[in-house]
């Protein structure tokens, strides 16, 4: 019995103190002590979101680390205009049977001064800095990139928060709606297929709240990956649209042509395509003139003796020619020097063919013309490009400016229809049901109207990029509230989220 009894207290002994080390002094009531802890929040406006993504981009940070390379490569390319030096020390020492051992020290300066290599230096030198110009507007271009997308994920964060508030309200009309029918149902005053058909249009609110809270989830987690926020940290969206951004329409009496003329003069996508253009004609250029002779004059100075320090100078000077000619490569040179401080005199000649040790030039010739070709076509096609599109999102943006109007006269309107419906379903000439059908209607007008204030905000940034602008140079929407003092900020949170 003992044993049986205390098979039967074990478990219970264990779910009290289980109970009690989860919720603490059952005294205090659960959801008092959950809300009490804190967790950070961070808030984020337009602003602080586009300052976070700037500094948290690695891939921004490698195209900008990009241009210190490119600079780098300059300081190479100039040095090659430079005469080479090259300083040596050799050491010999020869054992013979039948003769006198000999011993010597070298030491030995060199350089060799190229006269004329047929403009390949001054070629590599232009490369570079034109490389390094494209690799910062293919920064700028990325960072523009960047912006935009932001901008437009923060709007649609926006567009799914009000989207919410406004489902809330409406499902709050209609549920005050569905509790006077189900008393009206009990005292007899209507049917059941009145409070039934009710009931399924606050069901199809409360699906649309449900949809519209998982679209803002799915969308805060996709932003906290493009600002690289770790997921495990809460953020908080701040800003609505209808009072924290100003809208301007478009500018009137401006012409199509003249926004694709400052498109054509100020993206770096037209610059970076002539800047390949360039590029890629001196790279041609490099390869067609590969037979160029190259002239290279050498001077040597030296000391030699058979003990360390050596002290018998000697002096040579030699010109060199190098040239190539269909896969193969020639060199002659000449030379006259003096040893042991003038006593030793020494002429030189001699030439090399290094035979068929280049075969690679005519693919690199071919290769680089269709190279020219490729970004002399990329050229026209980038132009006729960029004018279409700037073309198309201007049409675009007066289109939605226009629609902007037509959604708030089309929920004004709603508000107007629902003031009327409500006084009718209160003195009984009107169904509860075109009521709440109303308020839906209304809802899904405001909806509409959030879209196209979204939709307007989308396309006047992704116009400014398309016209080689910063955003918001038009001033067709501007951000009017002031940044929080802190991104920072601690709300109250329950523990169970």
């Amino acid at each position: 019995m003992c044993f049986i009894a205390a098979n039967c207290i074990a478990p219970l002994l264990c779910t009290l103190s289980m109970k009690h080390f989860c919720y603490g002094d059952t005294s205090v009531p659960v959801s008092k002590s959950a809300a009490i802890s804190t967790v950070p929040v961070t808030t984020l406006n337009l602003e602080t979101s586009l300052g976070i993504a700037i500094t948290k981009n690695f891939e921004l940070k490698v195209i900008k680390s990009q241009g210190f390379i490119r600079k780098l490569a300059i300081r190479e390319r100039w040095r090659d205009f430079f005469p080479s030096l090259s300083l040596s020390y050799m050491q010999t020492e020869e054992s013979k049977q039948r003769d006198t051992d000999t011993r010597q020290h070298r030491l030995n300066v060199a350089t060799d001064i190229v006269v004329y290599d047929g403009g390949q230096r001054g070629l590599s030198y232009d490369i570079a800095r034109l490389e390094q110009i494209l690799a910062r507007n293919d920064y700028r271009i990325a960072l523009n990139k960047l912006i935009t997308e932001v901008s437009q994920e923060f709007f649609l964060l926006l567009r799914s928060k009000e989207e919410i508030a406004i489902h809330e309200k409406t499902l709050k009309r209609s549920a005050m709606q569905l509790d006077f029918i189900t008393r009206e149902y009990e005292l007899g005053e209507a049917t059941k297929l009145d409070m039934l058909a009710i009931s399924a249009q606050v069901k199809e609110v409360e699906l649309n709240l449900e949809k519209a809270k998982n679209a803002f989830m799915t969308s805060k987690n996709k932003f906290k990956l493009l600002l690289r926020i770790d997921r495990r940290e809460h953020i908080s969206i701040e800003g609505d649209i209808e009072r924290d951004f100003a809208f301007s329409p478009p500018p009137g009496g401006i012409k199509t042509e003249r926004l694709i003329a400052s498109a054509l003069k100020n993206r770096k996508e037209i610059e970076s395509t002539d800047l390949e253009y360039l590029i890629s004609r001196r790279k041609y250029l490099m390869s067609r003139h590969y037979y160029y002779p190259k002239f290279s004059v050498g001077l040597n100075y030296s000391l030699t003796d058979d003990a360390f320090f050596p002290r018998e100078r000697g002096w040579g000077v030699n010109v060199k020619v190098t040239s190539a000619l269909f896969g193969n490569t020639g060199s002659m040179s000449t030379g006259y020097s003096e040893d042991y401080n003038g006593n030793s005199r020494t002429y030189t000649n001699n030439g090399s063919v290094n035979v068929l040790d280049n075969m690679g030039y005519r693919r690199s010739i071919f290769e680089n013309k269709i190279g020219v070709n490729s970004a002399k076509d990329k050229q026209h096609t980038i132009r006729q490009q960029v004018a279409m599109e700037v073309e198309t999102l201007y049409g675009d943006l007066l289109h939605t400016w226009d629609m902007i109007g037509i959604a708030k006269q089309q929920r004004d309107l709603y508000d107007s229809f629902l003031e009327i419906e409500r006084l009718k379903a209160n003195m009984g000439e009107s169904r509860r049901y075109d009521l709440v059908k109303k308020e839906i209607e209304r809802g899904e007008a405001a909806v509409a109207y959030l879209d196209s204030l979204i939709r307007y905000c989308t396309a006047a940034s992704t116009m400014e990029t398309a016209i080689g602008v910063d955003v918001g140079f038009l001033k067709l929407t501007s951000y009017k509230k002031t940044p929080a003092a802190s991104s920072k900020s601690h709300h109250t949170r329950s523990g169970i989220e």
